[in-house]
């Protein structure tokens, strides 16, 4: 007997050669029973491509379209996965618009003869409304499919990758006299002449004869350079930025938005990064975030193998 055949009658080997032969039946199974979804036609692309340049202004490049397209067919795989759920039967959201839509359309009968009968007609196939809430409810179990709960080390780690989202900016408080930008003189020019009797020790506490009633009044407490962007204008906050400022000592004029300022910084607050104890909850949230993120995209690419796109029709095919 040679060794090739007493080879082949070992247990294992038949063991091994079965479990190939299982395998190719089921593929060949899943890929005869494959779920199809229809393919993007040309006047859905050219509504895609029509949607980019309204949100953008600029036609989409090639990898753009091609991202585009493949989000497209995406949101139609989660959809023909909802319908396989019945969640077009068991969604209180889904029932109450299907029912509008019945009522639109003249059907008679109790509330739910009208949610059979739209249904019948395909309302659910064509109602936009329907089919975003029928693709989020699979988006929402996507998402915690295949996540797990964090331990600390992990969340450790990610404080220490997000540093900088901890940092808490530096902060300012401050006096300052307004000069309007809307009065006939120069405010820069008015600015710099108060400046100069302030400068001397005259005026210390603000004399309300100096400057222009201000809306937000003459103290700002404890802002950062961000807040005083919203309150002030870029020109405001950049120009602080770039002088290195001292305490208790009037500067400017500093311009704004509204007109120009003197300043006087009564406290600053330096910049620090919380502790990991006191931002744990919000790193915890960050975490989930992004395996949320992770698991979805993990289940779409399970469901782009579960869903095939059906050959496009030809012309004759297409032909009643």
């Amino acid at each position: 007997m040679s060794v090739k055949s007493s080879l082949f009658k070992q247990p294992i080997v038949h063991f091994l050669l079965l479990g190939v032969l299982l395998f190719t039946v089921d593929r060949y199974w899943q890929q005869q029973h494959r779920q199809t979804i229809d393919p993007l036609d040309a006047e859905t692309l050219q509504e895609l491509r029509d949607d980019w340049v309204r949100q953008t202004g600029r036609m989409p490049s090639p990898q753009q379209m091609r991202a585009i397209q493949q989000q497209e067919l995406d949101n139609r795989i989660l959809f023909a996965e909802a319908l396989r759920r019945n969640y077009h039967r068991d969604d209180t959201v889904v029932l109450q618009r299907l029912l509008r839509d019945a009522q639109f359309l003249g059907i008679e009968g109790s509330d739910e003869e009208k949610i059979r009968a739209a249904i019948s007609l395909g309302v659910h196939l064509s109602d936009e409304v329907i089919k975003r809430r029928m693709i989020q409810r699979v988006e929402r179990m996507g998402r915690v499919q295949f996540m797990d709960s964090p331990d600390e080390i992990e969340l450790e780690a990610l404080y220490d990758s997000e540093r900088e989202r901890w940092l808490v900016p530096a902060r300012y408080s401050f006096k300052h006299v307004f000069y309007s930008g809307d009065r006939s003189e120069d405010p820069i020019l008015r600015a710099k002449n108060d400046l100069a009797v302030l400068e001397q020790g005259g005026l210390a506490s603000l004399d309300v004869q100096l400057g222009d009633p201000f809306l937000h009044g003459r103290s700002v407490k404890s802002k950062s350079l961000q807040d005083l962007t919203f309150m002030f204008g870029a020109q405001f906050s950049d120009a602080l930025r770039a002088r290195d400022i001292m305490t208790e000592r009037w500067f400017g004029p500093i311009p704004s938005a509204y007109g120009a300022h003197l300043i006087r910084v009564t406290e600053i607050y330096p910049q620090y990064l919380r502790s990991y104890s006191e931002v744990k909850p919000k790193v915890a949230q960050l975490w989930r975030d992004e395996q949320e993120r992770q698991s979805l995209r993990q289940y779409i690419e399970q469901l782009r193998q579960e869903y095939g796109v059906a050959e496009p029709k030809t012309a004759e095919e297409g032909q009643p």
